[in-house]
């Protein structure tokens, strides 16, 4: 091969690209099972499958080794700056200053910190999603250095293999397909990878095809020894680590009663707390406790309950609504506490029957079970609750329950930002007609991945108003997504508070059982309605709490006058990391990524990847054949010409000044191959057509005519012996 010619040009660049970026995509998505799912998966696709494309599309027309990855490099480069190292949390037009790149490395210290302290599912901050995403971009370019630039595919499988590797550190094995996907997808690189082979060769190169049997046998081996093994005696003597990080903590779980807006979120336990066993198939959170004091940055417990009651009855904060039914829509959770110390007991958001033993109390002021005895460690309890109507119809109907501007539920803290706060709220909600219409559009407003981004790490303070901060640095978790909503909603006169407490968890395996850790710790908002009652929402994002509840889905409500959601105010801000309390985290569907509210399957995103650079690749080629027109039959001068190409990748080239003859000699010089074999024979007699065809043509009286077929056949011959050739290694020196 020629030293100065890339293993793969042309239409093999742009082939070679797309199973490039299929091979190094199914690599990331082993990270499913280590990350919680977030934008990584879908940056790391977007960066990899553009990246590849824009170097085949510089390879196709150059014949440069090192070009293409050299200009793609600088490209990845300023990409990675615009989206990382801006002040604010969306890509910036950052100019290359020491500002941004102590930003920049103040991210990727970030996010080796929570990577070192987190344990599996890590949410993926934007530390660490940079992490993720560089790795996968650099993991690209160097695959495709080795690879596409320089034939070795060797080599590009062991930049590939990085990206399998933490999965299986820690013992994370990736599903089947996956595992066949990327195997096959490293086998079609090393066939494009190699040097470039005549397309007319009879024989084909014998370096591809053991090298693809042995990978596939390596393959199948393992998919089936793999479960055989796992039975074996001595399988599981020797374990690698499942979690990474600072030791479990032993104590009891405790989830803070006092929430603060501008901390960061802490590492959270993934250690279960309770269990619950249900009759329904969408079982609903549990909440803990309620909070309605908050003074712009903190929440409060605030004073003591003035009064409380036995439980007896249905527990409900007011009389029970009038949709409650004891006879219909009824249903039973039998809960059972392990690791969980605190004074308040874990409860469904339904109107409520509580059958405990030991001296608890109910709080209506709150809707808390409460105690001043035992705690909720090592107990047990059913819980009968009874279904109410939430339909959007009727909380259509339904409107805000009217009480003192003063009171808490309806109190918004003083700050110089307020006025701007609730213009926001009324220009979210210009188009709703209905208390129910108004909340929906605040949750579907700090849902929408294009105004607000979910990260545990929070931007250092900018003013002394942590929700206009979250509203123009656009960025944090549940309690701020909450906290938020909370205010607006107040603000638009719509009573709310904030409820602290369990997302439904994750099915254990037996039938209607349910396992609570403290990752499911959650906070959410509640609005007051004078028929339902208190009414849960979900503004924080999808990748952390899945779907919202079915009566506040936009799409399930049929909103008769569906608004345009404004956008944020766009507000620059430095981004710190500060210590934070526990917090939540939801079950959510593994295989999926999330494209604004909406859950998207995984191996659609990867197929839509590959698709576009097929797509791509398909349109230039097609383009590309068409500007050059019909194909001139072959005669004795282009034939001539198309032996001096093919044979140029093998080192054998020769100059203008080279007579025909003379270059003949050269190719014959070059085979040294074993004297009467059928390729040596084959080669010298379409050698000397070529030739004897060359030299009529250029030097003869007469012009002589030679079928295109007759031509064609020669040039392989000549092709396929010199092949053969280079199999062997029989190659002699290379003419000048």
């Amino acid at each position: 091969m020629s030293r100065s010619r890339p293993a793969a040009m042309g239409t093999r660049a742009w082939l070679g690209a797309a199973v490039l970026s299929l091979a190094v995509l199914t690599g990331v998505t082993t990270l499913d099972g280590l990350l919680a799912p977030g934008p990584w998966l879908v940056v790391s696709a977007l960066l990899v499958v553009g990246l590849t494309a824009v170097a085949a599309a510089i390879r196709s027309r150059s014949t440069s080794r090192m070009a293409p990855t050299g200009w793609t490099a600088l490209l990845a480069l300023a990409l990675l700056w615009v989206l990382y190292a801006g002040p604010g949390t969306g890509p910036t037009a950052a100019l290359p200053t020491g500002s941004s790149l102590r930003r920049l490395t103040a991210l990727g210290e970030s996010g080796v910190e929570t990577i070192a302290d987190g344990v599996m599912p890590l949410v993926a901050d934007r530390g660490v999603e940079l992490l993720v995403v560089s790795g996968a971009v650099l993991v690209a370019l160097l695959a495709d250095l080795l690879a596409l630039a320089l034939g070795r595919a060797g080599l590009a499988g062991l930049a590939l293999l990085a990206l399998w590797a933490p999965a299986a550190v820690f013992e994370q094995g990736p599903p089947v397909g996956v595992l066949l996907v990327g195997g096959v997808a490293f086998l079609v690189l090393l066939s494009l990878s190699g040097s470039a082979q005549p397309s007319r060769a009879r024989e084909p190169r014998r370096t591809v095809g053991p090298a693809a049997l042995v990978a596939a046998g390596v393959t199948v081996l393992a998919l089936v020894i793999g479960p055989l093994a796992a039975g074996a005696p001595w399988f599981g003597a020797v374990r690698l680590p499942s979690t990474w990080g600072p030791p479990a903590v032993d104590g009891p779980l405790r989830l803070s009663t006092d929430l603060d807006m501008r901390s960061s979120l802490a590492p959270r336990s993934d250690r279960p707390i309770l269990t619950y066993t249900t009759d329904s198939a969408t079982p609903s959170p549990l909440r803990m406790f309620t909070m309605d004091a908050f003074d712009g940055t903190e929440w409060q417990r605030g004073e003591a309950p003035e009064e409380v009651t036995d439980l007896d009855g249905v527990l409900w904060p007011t009389s029970p609504p009038s949709s409650i039914s004891d006879e219909e829509g009824t249903e039973g959770l039998r809960i059972t506490v392990g690791d969980l110390d605190q004074d308040r007991l874990p409860i469904p958001l339904e109107p409520r029957e509580v059958q405990i033993a030991g001296p608890w109390a109910y709080d209506p002021s709150r809707d808390e079970v409460i105690t001043d005895g035992p705690t909720t460690r090592d107990s047990t309890y059913v819980v009968r609750t009874t279904a109410r109507d939430l339909s959007a119809e009727t909380l259509r109907r339904d409107v805000a329950v009217g009480e003192d501007p003063s009171g808490p539920h309806l109190t918004v803290p003083e700050s110089p930002f307020t006025a701007e706060i609730t213009a926001l709220a009324v220009e979210i909600t210009a188009e709703s007609s209905t208390t129910y219409d108004q909340a929906l559009a605040l949750q579907s407003y700090f849902r929408d991945a294009g105004n607000f981004r979910y990260d545990t790490q929070v931007p250092a303070a900018r003013t002394d108003d942590a929700v206009w901060d979250f509203l123009t640095d656009r960025t944090g978790y549940c309690v701020q997504y909450a906290t938020a909503m909370t205010v607006m909603a107040r603000s638009l006169g719509i009573p709310a508070r904030l409820a602290v407490g369990f997302l439904p968890g994750r099915a254990s395996g037996t039938p209607g059982e349910y396992v609570i850790t403290g990752r499911q710790s959650h906070a959410w908002p509640e609005l007051h309605f004078a028929g339902a009652g208190w009414v849960r929402f979900e503004p924080t994002p999808a990748t952390q709490t899945g779907p919202p509840p079915a009566y506040a889905d936009p799409f399930l409500a049929e909103e008769p006058d569906e608004a345009e959601e404004p956008d944020a105010p766009e507000v620059e801000v430095e981004t710190e990391t500060e210590d934070a309390p526990e917090e939540a985290e939801a079950p959510t569907a593994g295989g999926a990524v999330s494209v604004g509210a909406t859950r998207v399957p995984l191996w659609l995103v990867l197929g839509l990847a590959v698709l576009v650079v097929a797509g791509v690749a398909s349109l230039l080629v097609v383009r590309r054949r068409r500007h050059r027109g019909p194909v001139p039959p072959l005669d004795a001068e282009r034939a001539w010409a198309t032996l001096r190409d093919r044979l140029a990748p093998y080192g054998v080239e020769w100059s203008e000044a080279t007579t025909p003859r003379q270059a003949a000699e050269a190719v014959r010089s070059a085979w040294e191959m074993a004297p009467g074999s059928v390729a040596l024979r084959r080669a010298q007699e379409g050698l000397t057509l070529l030739l004897e065809a060359t030299e009529a043509h250029r030097y003869g009286p007469y012009p002589v005519d030679v079928e295109p077929s007759d031509l064609e056949a020669a040039l392989d011959d000549v092709l396929a012996g010199w092949a053969t050739a280079e199999d062997r290694g029989l190659q002699g020196s290379t003419p000048g």
